[in-house]
């Protein structure tokens, strides 16, 4: 599994922007299948995790994975890997419309990201996190760091790293 988890994304290449919450799965399948990389980018980690699961989107996703896709998730992006969101609900609030039973993540990493720790308008938020889920592997990156993930491990990188590491990881792909 491949995958590149931010605060914020630097640009590569060209996008094409689909909303899963909107579109058909048979539209997702086919954009995925076309797509080099699969990017999911910010908002709220609860609405992002309802239209996952809703569209059959997590599935597909996992299935691309497989095939050796690279994902990137930015901020909402990347939590939504984790196990679990529930942890980040002090910095993004379910939503009234949330429709799962349950808060589980796609589980595409053991730990839980934090995204834009020490920025300004999350660091009580943050903070809270840390404080709240002691228990569990918090990994807090700043809005200039990322977490590169090939296989079975993790690196944190910085901003000047960014590009490069998915120039170098898009090249070995072929």
């Amino acid at each position: 599994m491949n995958l590149f988890l931010c605060s914020r994304f630097c640009n590569v290449g060209t996008l094409t922007e689909i909303d899963i919450s909107k579109e058909n799965r048979n539209t997702i399948k086919a954009t995925f299948a076309q797509a080099d990389c699969i990017y999911f980018s910010g908002g709220n980690s609860f609405f992002l995790m309802d239209a996952l699961r809703k569209s059959g989107t997590d599935k597909l996703l996992k299935k691309e994975l497989q095939r050796g896709k690279l994902m990137v998730g930015e901020s909402a992006g990347a939590i939504v890997c984790a196990p679990t969101i529930t942890y980040i609900e002090p910095m993004d609030k379910k939503p009234p419309e949330y429709s799962q039973q349950d808060d589980a993540g796609l589980e595409l990493v053991k730990y839980y990201i934090l995204p834009h720790f020490l920025d300004e308008v999350y660091r009580k938020a943050s903070e809270e996190i840390l404080e709240k889920f002691s228990e569990l592997d918090v990994r807090p990156i700043s809005n200039d760091q990322a977490i590169l993930v090939k296989d079975n491990t993790s690196k944190i990188i910085c901003n000047s790293d960014n590009a490069k590491a998915v120039r170098d990881f898009r090249n070995e792909q072929g």
